[in-house]
């Protein structure tokens, strides 16, 4: 018996994939992983239990520029799944699940588990209706927020599975923010969203009190410093990609976790990123859009400031959160939500502890 682990990205984007191989590890399963590196092309490489598909299909790359890599992808996820012959499948985001939707329905049924971690192509009936079957089928489907249950249908297989990664401790030392000299506003992750942080960059420009700080691979979209050269902004700071076990000291030099995405689709109106997780878990309040999801639990557990991008007074907003900033509560309303977030994946790993004893 081995499970194969596909994902749509390489390692460092899937932090939450650690659930599944310390289940695995603990019952002595036999598993591999299989990653795509969209950046590079190369020929597929292995090393221990892990395979990586180079096909170069980069973030903000044209819709239809991305069909043939994407096929290239598909058929290698293919050939790699009947060379190891593996007995059970899990598969991470939708589109991998939908690209060998087939092969999991002929060969894998009620032996696969299809976890969802954003919105994709659901707006097409055809990938919807490939969807909800796929969910139908599976042993069962995690999806990483409740806002998803927008777009998916009703179902008693679907469970909730947080963003939330296995590698931080909880900081238990909350900064107090009310009388700061100076503060930073950092966006941490693959650097995207154009429009709402050429308008959050124009607010905070030039501003002394004020540093927007982002960290991360950026989008080929999304040429945020090329903006801040163009229009003489200074008080910007832009650093390149990271890994993963480097957020503690990045985020010590962040005061502000930016999380604002628009509210303009369900791609972001629904989801619950990876950096509301390293809000409460490294105490840093967050800045999210009105509208979304994310915005509902952020004024939910008061963990942060809910701007709408259309108002003129956002450093008013900033500046009252400051001025009224409380150490005691903000870590009491952290610890609220992350006492939820447990509640919630205890009855996940129930469910994945199901699975194992399948196997």
């Amino acid at each position: 018996m081995k499970i194969g682990l596909i994902g749509f990205s390489t390692r460092n984007y899937i932090p939450y994939i650690e659930y599944y191989e310390n289940i695995f590890k603990s019952n002595n399963i036999s598993y591999e992983c299989i990653f795509w590196d969209r950046f590079n092309n190369d020929n597929t490489k292995k090393k221990s239990n892990e395979y990586t598909i180079h096909v170069v299909c980069k973030p903000g790359m044209n819709k239809l520029r991305k069909i043939f890599p994407m096929y290239k992808f598909k058929m290698e996820l293919e050939r790699i799944i009947e060379k190891e012959q593996y007995t059970h499948l899990v598969v991470l985001t939708t589109v991998p699940g939908v690209l060998i939707w087939k092969k999991l329905l002929a060969g894998f049924k009620n032996k696969y588990i299809l976890d969802i971690r954003d919105y994709s192509y659901e707006k097409y009936s055809w990938y919807r209706k490939i969807v909800e079957q796929l969910i139908a089928n599976s042993y069962f489907t995690a999806i990483s927020s409740n806002g998803f249950k927008a777009f998916l249908p009703e179902s008693d297989k679907i469970v909730t599975c947080h963003n939330i990664g296995c590698d931080f401790p909880e900081v238990k030392e909350v900064i107090d923010l009310k009388n700061k000299e100076k503060i930073t506003i950092g966006f941490v992750g693959g650097i995207r969203y154009f429009e709402e942080n050429c308008k959050l960059i124009n607010i905070f420009a030039n501003r002394p009190k004020y540093q927007l700080a982002y960290i991360g691979r950026k989008n080929l979209d999304c040429d945020l410093e090329g903006y801040c050269k163009k229009n003489n902004i200074k008080n910007i700071i832009f650093k390149g990609e990271f890994k993963n076990e480097d957020k503690p000291e990045i985020y010590k030099e962040i005061d502000f976790i930016n999380a604002i995405y628009g509210n303009t689709s369900l791609e972001v109106t629904t989801a619950l990123p990876n950096r509301l997780y390293d809000g409460v878990l490294f105490k840093k309040p967050i800045v999210a859009t009105k509208g979304t999801y994310l915005g509902e639990v952020v004024k939910k557990y008061e963990i942060g400031i809910i701007i709408n991008e259309s108002d003129n007074d956002i450093i008013a907003v900033v500046e009252n959160y400051l001025n009224k900033f409380n150490v005691k509560k903000f870590n009491e309303n952290c610890n609220k939500f992350l006492m939820e977030v447990n509640n919630e994946q205890e009855k996940y790993i129930e469910a994945l502890n199901l699975f194992v004893s399948n196997v």
